[in-house]
């Protein structure tokens, strides 16, 4: 079964890069939202759990658009189950045997030209860990953004880290539960353009995974971004945020 999974992830990925060759422009319906339907990668044995879903985009009234995106999220569910039958392996050779990888998808948000997929996958063996990425599709040209695209050059780093470490002293003075690794951010805390993010109703959002700027217990930390405090480091053509 597992190699007629891939035969036709081969033809999937052949339409796909044919799809992306060239420089497309597309015309998504205002009458429609777009939404996600799905297929799943499963394995399941003795000591190990794999379910993956494959997110199939929807809705959006343009098939080249969706056939496009579709293939690059193929291509990343297929990418995860391969590392995890090779994590697997590795683990039966140890003798070990206790390993689950869980990933879902959903729609995080969607308006301005814009759409947004969260990718969150959890790997579980003596205790759990979850990462999310989100993925921002420009529905006019299909292409995922980067943070760096929202910016006209490279000083939005240093602009986004004050503003985040600022966010972070204030919400530790009014809630002492919140505990974020400033004296360590200090020193070494730069946002670069691979930064998770998403554009909600016109703000900024950016996202950071369990563990990374405050404790495990904290979970995933977001900060929404004020505009006003980022006006003059957006690119010139950049009218999404408000």
């Amino acid at each position: 079964m597992i190699g007629s999974r891939f035969k036709f992830t081969a033809a999937l990925l052949a339409a796909a890069a044919f799809l992306l060759g060239g420089s497309t422009a597309y015309a998504v319906s205002p009458d429609v939202a777009p939404s996600l339907t799905y297929s799943m990668l499963t394995h399941q044995e003795e000591g190990f759990d794999a379910s993956i879903q494959i997110p199939i985009l929807v809705g959006t009234g343009n098939a080249d658009l969706e056939a496009a995106v579709n293939a690059r999220s193929l291509e990343a569910s297929v990418a995860l189950y391969r590392d995890f039958m090779s994590r697997m392996a590795e683990l039966k050779a140890e003798g070990s045997r206790n390993y689950a990888l869980t990933a879902v998808s959903k729609v995080a948000a969607y308006g301005d030209g814009l759409l947004t997929l969260e990718h969150s996958r959890t790997e579980a063996m003596a205790s759990s860990e979850t990462v999310v990425r989100y993925e921002t599709i420009d529905l006019g040209t299909g292409r995922e953004l980067a943070l760096s695209d929202l910016f006209k050059d490279d000083g939005y780093s240093k602009v986004l880290s004050g503003i985040v470490k600022a966010q972070m002293k204030e919400q530790m003075k009014k809630d002492e539960s919140k505990s974020y690794f400033l004296d360590e951010l200090e020193k070494n805390f730069e946002i670069g353009k691979d930064q998770p993010f998403y554009i909600e109703s016109g703000k900024l959002v950016l996202v950071f995974n369990q563990g990374t700027v405050a404790p495990y217990s904290m979970g995933t930390c977001t900060f929404e971004i004020p505009t006003k405090e980022i006006q003059g480091s957006l690119a010139p053509s950049q009218n999404r945020l408000r």
